[in-house]
């Protein structure tokens, strides 16, 4: 008895640490079935006492994924990449249409609305993190 108490404790610790990167509502946007780009939104939430960062995303349906960043140079709106993404300690950052998102370029396939899409956040001390995103007409 004595064992198993202790194993439950170790396992509460073990996920109290292993929850301190939060993803909070993601989604895709639906496009058109001939578009091959997309974008993926989201909250990040760091519940830690450290600095995170968003190294990369990774998904099996396209080819290429990379954080961006809208920025306005000259009066127009371009879209920049960024090589990664801070999250500060006990704050969230909001990955959202018109400012930080992440870009999903060469689509393999059409994605529908209401579609499940698994995505992978590899943060540099959380480790891989993997999503379901639902696909979104916003």
């Amino acid at each position: 008895m004595k064992k198993f108490i202790i194993f439950l404790l170790t396992g509460f610790i073990f996920l109290a640490y292993g929850n301190e990167i939060i993803i909070k509502d993601p989604w895709i946007r639906a496009v058109p079935p001939s578009s091959k780009n997309t974008a993926l939104f989201m909250t990040i939430v760091n519940k830690s006492d450290k600095q995170d960062t968003l190294i990369s995303v990774k998904t099996d349906i396209a080819k290429i994924v990379m954080i961006h960043k809208t920025v306005e140079e000259n009066g127009i709106m371009k879209m920049k990449h960024v090589d990664s993404l801070s999250i500060p300690p006990h704050s969230e950052v909001k990955l959202k249409p018109g400012g930080l998102h992440i870009m999903i370029m060469g689509l393999k396939r059409p994605i529908k609305e209401g579609e499940e899409v698994k995505i992978n956040l590899f943060f540099k001390n959380s480790g891989n993190i993997e999503i379901l995103a639902p696909v979104l007409r916003r």
